[in-house]
């Protein structure tokens, strides 16, 4: 962790934040003060459109015993990071997420940090941890001094992980100062487990490639469990992916069909099920949520009610149509509102069952006045029923 430079610029025009009494203190100034008064620098970095740190300010900063602690216990600032120098320092330190909650001492080391939106009693630990022999420049000192037992490093990890920082990263790192062959023990395994995500990393690759032996050491419930929730984890992070959705979704189906394990079978159909949505392909699609739904007995009306409407709009194979008509019904019979109601209608209408959805489409309507939900859309339904 770098040192902080000096940098003789006003921070932040800084009153109260709820009880606790921030300073108007250039960096310099705040540095000083701290190394005068024997105390820790706590600085609390922060962003006017982050919602955590409105939340932060709001409650966690207004209570009276976490103010009474960090007033008597730190000299206190804020850094505001969207103008110049806390840009220079968040990047410096690499906060990327708001709020970050720095402690440096009076030399201007980092001994500590935190993030988010912590609730009072979290916010005291907090502060605590970083006063004591177990925060993050002390581990940071024991690691470089070579210490790698494997609980040591898995509280070191926990630690990163609380304070938002790469934990992946470093984990990535352990891991890659270790021999492949060295990959089946224990701690090893705990950091693949908890750490790697990457499909395509060595080390997932040596997994599924040597499961016997992972298996014989750990059990097959978790080495499959491991393999199962890495590529839905990969699958997640394509699905959320603003971009190169098909490739990626082309490529993860590539690996999943190359590897087995216990629910591969649902995995793919879900993925499937995405991959012909984006493509517009929906004859494919239907049959993958027909499979789905038939797969994992899926319930929940929202989602039927979802893919029922999917096929109104876009499947007109009459099989098919009947099967999404049982979905809309059941979503009817668990959930009726406007929507569910509405989908149903669609339904029956598409199928040449005029009069019985007329009739729903009235009900939905009605039921969405009552309500006050916007009900032009199920009107437009019914004009398009009365007149079809």
């Amino acid at each position: 962790m770098k040192k902080l430079l000096f940098i003789p610029f006003l921070l932040y025009v800084c009153t109260s934040v709820g009880q606790i009494k921030f300073e108007q203190l250039e960096w310099k100034q705040a540095i000083e003060k701290a190394d005068k008064e024997g105390k820790i620098l706590f600085v609390n970095a922060c962003v006017s459109w982050s919602e955590p740190c409105q939340l932060l300010e709001k409650y966690t900063l207004a209570d009276l015993e976490v103010s009474n602690f960090y007033n008597d216990t730190f000299v206190n600032i804020q850094l505001n990071v969207e103008e110049y120098p806390g840009i220079e320092i968040s990047e410096s330190l690499g906060i990327d997420v708001y709020p970050a909650m720095l402690f440096i001492d009076g030399s201007g080391e980092l001994l500590h940090r935190g993030c988010g939106a912590l609730d009072a009693g979290e916010f005291l630990e907090l502060g605590r941890q970083a006063m004591g022999v177990e925060n993050l420049k002390s581990f940071e000192r024991r690691f470089d001094a070579g210490e790698r037992k494997s609980e040591f490093i898995l509280s070191y990890l926990n630690l990163m992980d609380e304070s938002c920082l790469d934990v992946e990263g470093f984990a990535s790192y352990l891991l890659g100062e270790k021999k492949v062959e060295e990959l089946t023990d224990e701690e090893s395994f705990l950091l693949i487990e908890e750490y790697q995500w990457d499909i395509f990393s060595r080390e997932f690759q040596y997994l599924t490639d040597n499961r016997e032996s992972f298996e014989s050491i750990l059990g097959k419930d978790r080495v499959n469990d491991k393999i199962f929730n890495t590529y839905l984890a990969q699958y997640q992070e394509i699905y959320d992916a603003e971009e190169l959705h098909l490739f990626g979704m082309r490529a993860l189906l590539s690996e999943v069909k190359k590897t087995s394990f216990t629910g591969s079978d649902t995995l793919l159909v879900m993925m499937n099920l995405h991959y012909y949505e984006m493509m517009e392909d929906w004859s494919r699609y239907s049959d993958y949520a027909i499979e789905w739904v038939g797969m994992t007995g899926l319930a929940d009306p929202e989602e039927l009610n979802d893919l029922a409407w999917k096929f109104y709009l876009f499947v007109n194979d009459v099989e098919k149509l009947k099967i999404a008509t049982n979905w809309a019904r059941e979503s009817v019979d668990s959930d009726p509102n406007p929507s569910t109601i509405d989908t149903y209608a669609s339904l029956l209408f598409k199928q040449g069952s005029k009069k019985k959805a007329i009739e729903l489409e009235r009900q939905a309507i009605e039921m969405a006045k009552k309500l006050l939900e916007n009900s032009s859309h199920y009107e437009h339904q019914l004009t398009k029923f009365e007149g079809g």
